[in-house]
């Protein structure tokens, strides 16, 4: 058998399972933990759920309350947001779609003690602001893989729709719920600082973001004044069987078994 044809059982194998994975969740009866926020519940398999985060399997060891009543509740969390990281769990990818405002933000927020919110939420609509939304609640949740596809699905957004959304916002989001060490979004950004610059200094919101915000500061005077700078994350390893995406710096195998080398293509950031 040639290898096209053997990764093309992979990827019907997996489709076929990814399907019927889905009718079984669809059906219930089979599930043995509750996810809940807000006014909505997620019937999931620990299986499935355990499978993709070492969060949510250390959150229901039998220590905990979570453990001996099978319910995690995220009260704090933004329900559009935990939909969509259910989604991803059990389909390995989010629907970008209708990114409105009640799909991406929480407008009351913005009159609510930050105290009370565990996990903020851009106060904009637009799918950068759903990308960047979800790569911090993957980091949260301890979700490798779905961290690296809403980077991707991110840094793609970035180039069509810089000017058509509300990038002041954004950035300030991404700086104040990423670390410094993390460069994922960050690093994302740059090649659209450098590439829009002018544009972007006659901008009075994107000016006094750089005034009010340091560490952003910082970074867009190294990406004005050193334009070739190459972010080391800003590249992807994509398995062409099954298309799935791995760090740049990945050197583990393809759903095939074979490395690097042999079937993941480099993908890097559109600049």
């Amino acid at each position: 058998m040639s290898r096209s044809a053997e990764a093309t059982l992979v990827a019907e194998g997996k489709e076929s399972f990814l399907k019927r994975l889905r009718e079984i969740t669809a059906s219930g009866g089979l599930e043995d933990l509750t996810i809940s926020c807000g006014e909505l519940q997620w019937k999931v398999h620990r299986i499935v759920v355990y499978s993709h985060s070492d969060w949510f399997r250390k959150a229901c060891q039998p220590g905990f309350k979570e453990g001996k009543t099978a319910l995690i509740n995220l009260e704090n969390e933004n329900p559009a947001l935990i939909a969509k990281l259910v989604e991803y769990l059990y389909g390995f990818d989010y629907d970008d779609s209708d990114s409105e405002p009640n799909e991406v933000d929480q407008t009351d927020d913005k009159n609510n003690n930050d105290d009370d919110q565990d996990q903020p939420v851009p106060q904009t609509c637009g799918k950068l602001a759903l990308h960047a939304a979800m790569y911090v609640t993957a980091d949260k949740y301890d979700v490798s893989t779905l961290k690296v596809l809403a980077l991707a699905k991110f840094s793609t957004a970035l180039v069509d729709r810089w000017d058509k959304e509300d990038l002041s916002e954004v950035i300030r989001f991404v700086y104040e719920n990423t670390v410094s060490s993390d460069r994922g979004l960050r690093g994302s950004l740059v090649p659209i600082l450098v590439q829009h610059k002018q544009k972007l200094r006659t901008d009075e919101a994107f000016m006094k973001l750089v005034e009010t915000h340091g560490e952003f500061a910082v970074d867009l005077i190294n990406a004005w004044t050193n334009p070739n700078q190459q972010d080391a994350q800003r590249s992807f390893l994509q398995c062409r069987h099954c298309e799935t995406l791995r760090p740049g710096n990945y050197n583990g195998t393809c759903c095939m078994g074979q490395y690097y080398s042999n079937n993941f293509r480099t993908l890097y950031l559109a600049t």
